[in-house]
């Protein structure tokens, strides 16, 4: 209730304000009555915390109304802070390549000679003493540019009001799939002055707390470097130390003993690893597209604890709410860090560069303003990323990452350029690709069949028209392969001419003969117009997809296990397949159960989809070698049964032995 009477004393007063200058002949009084009355069912129905995620570009983030990201939580972890590449989540929630552990914003301003402060990020709830949602975060989905007043192809906005300050604050979050601009958000933020009185000296911030990357879960080794050009700060991860006497971690295996863990190598941490993978190659960074003529300040500081305790010097640790005084946010948000980068400080002395900024939060600000009663501004954001190429990152190695910080980083600024070219053209992309054959995740139709994979998409109608040119230029679909991850990389598989595109009643149809049973595959299929213009890559399977082993029409015979002996590793190529064991050589229907040699029961496996295979769990469940108890397998010998339910052949059964090396 004391929030409900807040929010309408505050509705109110706005009213009463606009009523007076636009039509002053009607009573106060009667307005107030109605408002009151409408307003109270608004505010019952409930305007509520919210969130949506932007997943069109590489880039991915849910955003919420709080100007929060990813989780309210401890860290970021069940939704998406930003993840570069995003994917959708698994079983696994911290398979993600999120580069922040939190992230949020501050604001400070003087009214009527009192200051006020308040800052929010990922790691705390809002409260209803000091916020409360206004407008509920709305998606509008707008692929391939269809509709060319809407400035992006997916577009987020939301908003709340913050007392002390008394402002709105609303945030439209803008994003692209086209390949020049997918690798990085363009966020509005509006403040909104809802007092009579001026606010002055108004600071305003975004904040991200740096993690690269929760799926490595590396901490505290990321560092920092300036680009003048771009007059900005970036980051990177860099080789993990000691706290006490800074000393760098040593590391035996992989690329450890010359590189320690820098991008997070996979390969570092036990001997004659099969993954090599780096696990956070990205570079970031934000920037201010428009400061409304004001002064940006970057300042970076400490990711310390929630309550602020720390031994990190005055100007590396950032402010808490309700510990600090306003004026200390004033301080922070308007000082500037050093313009060098972590090596060049620590080598300089003085501030900067030492072991507190290794756990980096980015305070990115602008300020100060001064706002008359209900006046606006407009203060534009943009997160930006970029890496190495793919198929690099997977490979890994010495040679691959002594190239990485070179490659990563002429990515990251290629990218900057773009999004401040972007900008600079109103948000209107210069070119126009054709349209992505299907929007989102798992939208291509993939059907396994005995030897081959069958890929289905909608076709491109002859009423295409490029909404610049004005014609028809579409040229024709790419489909690209990978046998690694729904990420890549990505080799091409097939690129086809429309002329050459077997269409059934507008579907396009393509079989993929070059497949293995024992491989799961992801595909993506993309357009092209004729000057190569490429459409986005939005299309790609979440989880590998195996081609059909027709079913084992001799059975018991030739009935087998694969790999048998495991040794640690299945030899399967693909990201999450290190477990797992297959079953081939099986009727259309059967159980399948697995023994210890004592004769305890490990698992059942129930296979009823008229193949000749099933695996001991999946990549989707997370439960490769898992017992029924949902426990991993201890290494031993293990006898399996498989029996037949098929009608007319019950009862027929075989039983082998497998052997398990870990």
């Amino acid at each position: 209730m004391k929030l409900l009477k807040k929010l309408l004393l505050l509705k109110i007063h706005q009213i009463h304000f606009n009523v007076a200058v636009q039509r002053p002949w009607i009573s106060i009084r009667a307005v107030t009555c109605v408002v009151v009355l409408v307003l109270a069912q608004s505010i019952l129905q409930g305007t509520g915390w919210s969130k949506q995620t932007l997943n069109r570009g590489k880039l991915w983030a849910t955003l919420h109304n709080s100007l929060q990201y990813g989780d309210p939580t401890e860290i970021v972890t069940a939704f998406h802070g930003l993840d570069y590449p995003g994917y959708s989540k698994g079983p696994d929630i911290q398979d993600a390549l999120n580069y922040i552990g939190a992230g949020g914003y501050a604001i400070y301003g003087v009214r009527n000679g009192v200051e006020y402060a308040y800052s929010l990020d990922t790691r705390y709830f809002p409260s209803g003493e000091d916020v409360f949602p206004v407008e509920e975060m709305l998606m509008t989905t707008n692929y391939n540019l269809e509709n060319p007043e809407i400035k992006g192809e997916q577009v987020v906005a939301g908003s709340h009001y913050v007392y002390g300050v008394e402002v709105e604050i609303r945030r439209t979050s803008r994003v692209w799939s086209y390949p020049k601009y997918d690798d990085f958000i363009i966020h509005e933020v509006e403040i909104t002055n809802k007092k009579f009185s001026n606010l002055t000296d108004l600071y305003f911030g975004m904040r991200y707390s740096l993690l690269f990357t929760v799926r490595s879960m590396s901490r505290k080794d990321e560092k920092y470097g300036w680009d003048g050009n771009h007059n900005l700060f970036y980051f990177y991860d860099d080789w993990s130390f000691n706290w006490e006497d800074e000393s760098p971690i040593q590391y035996n295996f992989g690329v450890g003993p010359e590189k320690g863990d820098i991008g997070d190598s996979r390969d570092i941490k036990e001997p004659n690893s099969k993954e090599h993978e780096f696990d956070a190659p990205a570079y970031f960074t934000a920037i201010v597209l428009d400061s409304v003529g004001s002064n940006v300040y970057q300042n970076i500081l400490e990711y310390g604890s929630k309550s602020g305790e720390t031994n990190a010097p005055d100007e590396d640790r950032i402010f808490i709410h309700s510990v600090d005084e306003p004026a200390r946010f004033k301080e922070v948000m308007s000082h500037q860090q050093p313009r060098m980068s972590w090596d060049e400080a620590r080598d300089a002395g003085g501030e900067g560069g030492n072991k507190y900024e290794r756990s980096p939060i980015f305070l990115l600000s602008v300020g100060p303003f001064s706002l008359a009663p209900y006046e606006r501004i407009k203060i534009v954001f943009a997160e930006v990323m970029g890496e190495m190429d793919r198929a690099r990152i997977v490979e890994g190695g010495i040679e691959n990452l002594n190239i990485l910080s070179t490659v990563s980083y002429d990515s990251l600024m290629k990218n900057v350029a773009a999004a401040k070219q972007l900008y600079s053209q109103d948000l209107l992309p210069e070119i126009h690709p054709p349209p992505t054959p299907t929007n989102g995740e798992n939208s291509l139709t993939i059907t396994s069949e005995p030897g081959y994979m069958i890929i289905e998409w909608p076709e491109i109608p002859d009423t295409y028209l490029d909404p610049i040119l004005n014609v028809n230029d579409f040229e024709g679909y790419r489909i690209y392969r990978s046998a690694y991850f729904t990420i890549g990389p990505w080799d091409l598989l097939v690129d086809i001419p429309k002329s050459f595109a077997e269409i059934t009643d507008g579907i396009v149809y393509y079989e993929d003969r070059d497949v293995s049973s024992s491989i799961g595959y992801y595909y993506m299929v993309t357009t092209y117009d004729n000057d190569g213009n490429e459409s986005g890559k939005v299309n790609n399977n979440r989880f590998p997809v195996y081609p059909t082993v027709p079913q084992n029409e001799e059975f018991p015979r030739n009935v087998y296990v694969v790999p048998n002996p495991f040794r640690q590793h299945s030899g399967l190529y693909g990201t999450g397949e290190r477990y797992r064991i297959q079953f081939l050589g099986l009727p259309g229907k059967a159980k399948i159960e697995i023994y210890t040699t004592a004769g305890d029961l490990v698992q059942k496996i129930e296979h009823n989809d008229g193949t000749g295979s099933a695996a001991w769990g999946s990549i989707a469940n997370l439960d490769y070698q898992l017992t029924k108890w949902a426990l991993g397998v201890a290494p031993g010998i293990y006898i399996y049964l498989v029996e037949s339910m098929v009608p007319g052949h019950e009862g027929e059964s075989y039983i082998g032995k497998m052997a398990i090396i870990k």
